[in-house]
C-alpha cells in the first residue's frame, strides 16, 4: 500500500481527487476505540482508493513536545530544574481528536510499503508529518509531493515529480530546531519568569524581540518633542515654484531652526531676477513591483484594505484551499521561467475571458528567474473561477494578487525627471545669491500605474518614484542654463516636526523582516541585512496577535500600542539584561536556521547553542539582583531557606499566606511579611494559608461584634492598617480616636 499523508483533510480531499480517482471516505475506527463527537469524527480517517493508494492526513500538528515536568521525576517543575534538557526528547498527541488521528496513521503505517509525505511545502510542514513517521517508527521508503497550488493541473504535475523525501531532510532539521529552541529558550524562559516573579510574564525569542519594536517606537513619540522650522519657497516666473536650498552652517539637524534667516532670504530674492545655474533632464522607466510574497501581500492589505494581518492569513489559506491561488507561506517575490508560457491563459482566465487592456502575454518582466526561485515562487493566480460564496476579505485579496499578477504584463511607467537649480537675486546685487532647486517628473506614458500606484513600496523600487517636488502640478518646464527669471515672490514656510508612526499590523511585519535597521553593531548589520529577519512568513502575524492574547499590546484605529504590562516586560527583561529584547540576538537565531536548511551548519551545532543560550537566558532570570519588573509581586527573605523567592498571595478562599517559590514553604500573613511556616495541624480560621479542615493562630486585635473571636491585625497593599475577621470574613478600619478598637467596617471585604 502507498500511503500519502497530507496536511490537512482538505488537502487529502484534493490529492485523492487527483491521484486516487477520488476514493472511499474510511472513519478509522478500526484504528482507535474512543468515542468521538460527529463533528470531531468528521476529522478522523483516511480514504481508499484504486491502485493501492490511501489517502490520510495530520490535523496541523498532531504532536506536540512533552511538558518540562514529564521529564522531572518528581512531576513538579521547579526553579533548580530549569532549564530540562531532555536526554531523549518525547511527543504526545496535541489532544484527544489528535490522538485519534495519530492512532489512524500509526496503524496504516503498519500496511503500507511505501510513504509520500504530503505535508505543506515550507518548514512546518516538513516537520509535522515527518515527527509522525519518527515517532511511529516509520524506516520504509518515504517520497516527497511538493505541492505549489491544489488545483487539479498543479496536483498532476507535482504528482508526477515526487522527489525522494531524504532530499528535504535539512528543511526537516530546520523545523525541529525552532521547535525545540522554542521549547528551551521561550517556553522555559516563561517558566523562569514565573518562578522569578510569582506571577505569569511569557516570554519568546521572537515574540520578545518583536514587543521591544513596539515599545521603542512607543517611547520615541512620547518622548519626541516637535520643533518648528522655516524654509523659503519662491514663485520664478510665471509659475514655478523653487525652494531654498538652506547653507549648511544654518542648519541644526538638518533643520533651519531660526526664522529670521528664512526672513531675510525673502526679502532679498523677493522682485530680483534669478539665474539658472543649472538644468537637466533625464528619461525614466519604471517597471511593474514584483508579484507578492506573504509579508509584501500582508503589508499592502493592511495599509489598502485595512485589513489585519492575521485575516490576510487566512483569506491567503482560503484562497489557496479554493484552488484559486497558489501556496501562500511563501517569502519568495519571483517566478519560475517555465511558467511564462501559461501567461496568456493564466490572464484570460481572471479576466473573463480576454485579455486585460494594456497587457502583453510575452512581456517578460524581471520577476521570471528560476535562479531566484528556491522552495517556493511568489503568490499568483492558478486561473480556477473564484468560488461564489467566498469571504469577502478573501475576494478582496484575491483582487490584489490579480491586479498584481497583471501589472506583470503592462508596460513601464515612462518618465522625464527635470531638475533646475537657480541663482536669487542675480544683476550686480552685491549679495553672493541664494540658491533655489525645483523638480519634476513628467509623465509621459503610465504604464502598468494605470492600475494605481500606491504600493510602489512593496517593490522596494524607489527610481522616479518621488512626486513633483518644489513645483506647480504642471511640471518644470524645459529651461537653459544662463537663463534669467524674474522672481515675482518669496515666502517663508512654517514647518512643524512630526514624530515616528506607530507601527501597524503591516510596517511591523515589515520592520520584522528588515531586523537590521534595528542593529547597531555594523558587521552584524551587514550579515542581518542578507537573512530574513525575525519570524518567518509564515508566524510572524501569530506573534502580532500572541502579543495581543497576552495583553503585552492592544490596536487602536489601526496602530499598535504598547500596554503599560508590555513596557513593564521589556523595561523589567532590560534590567535583569535578558537577551530576548535584542532584536539582533534573536535574528541571529533565526540565521542559524537558514543555515540549518541550507546546510552551512548542522543540527547538532544550532542544538547545542540553543541549550546553552536557554540556560544563559534562564539563570540571567533567576539570577538577577536588585528589583525586577515594576509592578510585578515584590518578593521577601523566606525565612525556610533565606532565599529571596517569598510572594504574598490569597487563597480561593480568601486567605492572605506567603509561598516561597524556591522552597515551597508556605507561612501565615504576619502584616504584610511571612509570619510563622504554615501547620496543617493548626486551627482553622485566619489569614493562614489554610486548607480545607486545618487551624491557624488566633487573632490577637480586638474582638468581632459577630463572632465575639479575636480580629487578626493586617496590612493592605498600601500598608495602611485593618482588622480581620478569620470567622465571618469582617474587615473594620481602626477607630482613628481609640487605638485597639474597630472603626468602621469594610464592606468591601464581606
Amino acid at each position: 500500500m502507498r500511503l500519502v499523508i497530507a496536511e490537512k483533510p482538505s488537502v487529502a480531499r484534493e490529492i485523492a481527487a487527483v491521484a486516487g480517482g477520488g476514493g472511499k471516505r474510511r472513519d478509522g475506527s478500526e484504528f482507535y476505540r474512543k468515542k468521538l463527537k460527529a463533528a470531531d469524527a468528521a476529522r478522523v480517517g483516511y480514504i481508499e482508493c484504486g491502485s493501492g493508494i490511501t489517502v490520510s492526513w495530520c490535523l496541523g500538528h498532531l504532536l506536540e513536545q512533552r511538558s518540562p515536568e514529564s521529564y522531572v521525576a518528581s512531576g513538579k517543575l521547579g526553579a533548580a530544574d530549569l532549564p530540562v534538557v531532555p536526554e531523549e526528547w518525547k511527543l504526545a498527541p496535541r489532544d484527544e481528536v489528535s490522538a485519534c488521528q495519530f492512532a489512524v496513521l500509526a496503524g496504516l503505517l503498519k500496511r503500507a510499503t511505501e510513504v509520500v509525505h504530503a505535508g505543506d511545502a515550507d518548514r512546518e510542514g516538513q516537520l509535522l508529518v515527518e515527527e509522525v513517521l519518527v515517532d511511529c517508527g516509520w524506516r520504509g521508503k518515504t517520497q516527497r509531493l511538493w505541492l505549489s497550488a491544489l488545483d487539479d493541473e498543479s496536483v498532476k504535475l507535482a504528482w508526477a515529480k515526487v522527489k525522494s523525501n531524504e532530499q528535504y531532510l535539512k528543511l526537516y532539521l530546520a523545523g525541529l530546531g525552532r521547535q525545540r529552541a522554542d521549547w528551551l529558550i521561550s517556553l522555559q524562559g516563561s517558566y523562569a519568569m514565573t518562578q522569578r516573579l510569582g506571577a505569569l510574564w511569557p516570554i519568546g525569542r521572537v515574540q520578545s524581540a518583536a514587543l521591544a519594536l513596539i515599545v521603542n517606537r512607543q517611547r520615541e513619540i512620547e518622548n519626541f518633542t516637535q520643533r518648528d522650522h522655516y524654509t523659503v519657497n519662491a514663485t520664478l516666473g510665471e509659475d514655478i515654484t523653487a525652494g531654498w536650498q538652506i547653507p549648511q552652517d544654518l542648519l541644526t539637524d538638518g533643520l533651519l531652526l531660526d526664522r529670521g534667516p528664512a526672513e531675510r532670504c525673502a526679502q532679498t530674492v523677493a522682485g530680483r531676477d534669478a539665474r539658472v545655474e543649472k538644468f537637466t533632464a533625464k528619461r525614466g522607466e519604471r517597471a511593474a513591483p514584483l508579484p507578492f510574497s506573504l509579508s509584501a501581500l500582508q503589508k499592502l492589505a493592511s495599509r489598502r484594505l485595512k485589513i489585519r494581518v492575521a485575516a490576510v492569513d487566512k483569506a491567503a489559506q482560503a484562497l489557496y484551499e479554493a484552488k484559486v491561488t497558489t501556496y501562500p507561506r511563501t517569502d519568495c517575490q519571483y517566478l519560475p521561467e517555465e511558467q511564462l508560457g501559461d501567461a496568456e491563459r493564466l490572464l484570460k482566465a481572471i479576466n473573463g475571458g480576454s485579455l486585460p487592456k494594456g497587457t502583453d502575454p510575452a512581456r517578460r518582466h524581471r520577476a521570471w528567474n528560476s535562479k531566484k526561485v528556491s522552495a517556493h515562487h511568489a503568490i499568483i493566480p492558478t486561473g480556477q473561477p473564484l468560488p461564489a460564496g467566498i469571504d469577502p476579505d478573501a475576494r478582496r485579496v484575491y483582487e490584489l494578487i490579480c491586479e498584481s499578477y497583471i501589472r506583470l504584463f503592462m508596460g513601464p511607467e515612462t518618465f522625464e525627471q527635470r531638475e533646475a537649480i537657480f541663482v536669487a537675486p542675480h544683476g550686480g546685487a552685491p549679495h553672493p545669491g541664494e540658491r533655489f532647486k525645483a523638480s519634476a517628473k513628467i509623465v509621459e506614458e503610465k504604464g502598468w500605474t494605470a492600475l494605481g500606484t500606491d504600493d510602489d513600496a512593496a517593490d522596494g523600487d524607489k527610481d522616479g518614484a518621488a512626486a513633483q517636488r518644489g513645483c506647480t502640478p504642471q511640471g518644470l518646464p524645459v529651461l537653459k542654463e544662463g537663463q534669467v527669471l524674474r522672481c515675482a515672490s518669496a515666502e517663508v514656510v512654517a514647518k512643524r516636526t512630526e514624530p515616528p508612526k506607530r507601527y501597524t499590523d503591516g510596517t511591523l511585519i515589515e520592520a520584522m523582516k528588515g531586523i537590521h535597521k534595528f542593529v547597531t553593531d555594523p558587521k552584524l548589520k551587514a550579515r542581518l541585512k542578507e537573512t530574513s529577519g525575525i519570524g518567518t512568513e509564515a508566524t510572524r502575524s501569530s506573534v502580532i496577535k500572541g502579543l495581543e492574547q497576552r495583553a503585552y499590546i492592544e490596536q487602536k484605529k489601526g496602530a499598535l500600542y504598547a500596554t503599560e504590562r508590555g513596557c513593564t516586560l521589556v523595561d523589567g527583561l532590560r534590567a535583569m539584561r535578558v537577551p530576548l529584547v535584542d532584536p539582533g540576538y534573536t535574528a541571529l537565531q533565526e540565521d542559524g536556521l537558514a543555515e540549518v536548511e541550507s546546510g552551512q551548519r548542522t543540527f547538532e551545532e544550532f542544538y547545542a547553542e540553543a541549550v546553552t543560550a536557554a540556560r544563559s537566558v534562564i539563570a540571567t532570570i533567576l539570577n538577577a539582583h536588585g528589583e525586577t519588573i515594576p509592578g510585578a509581586t515584590a518578593m521577601t527573605v523566606c525565612p525556610a531557606c533565606g532565599e529571596k523567592r517569598c510572594v504574598a498571595r490569597v487563597s480561593k478562599k480568601g486567605w492572605p499566606h506567603h509561598k516561597c517559590l524556591a522552597c515551597e514553604s508556605i507561612f501565615v500573613d504576619g502584616h504584610g511579611t511571612p509570619g510563622r511556616k504554615f501547620d496543617p495541624d493548626a486551627a482553622k480560621g485566619s489569614g493562614a494559608a489554610a486548607t480545607p479542615g486545618t487551624r491557624a493562630a488566633p487573632g490577637t486585635g480586638p474582638k468581632c461584634p459577630k463572632c465575639k473571636t479575636a480580629t487578626h491585625q493586617k496590612k493592605t497593599r498600601n500598608g495602611n492598617d485593618y482588622y480581620f475577621c478569620g470567622g465571618c470574613k469582617g474587615a473594620w478600619w481602626p477607630d482613628r480616636e481609640a487605638a485597639g478598637k474597630l472603626g468602621p467596617k469594610w464592606e468591601a471585604r464581606k
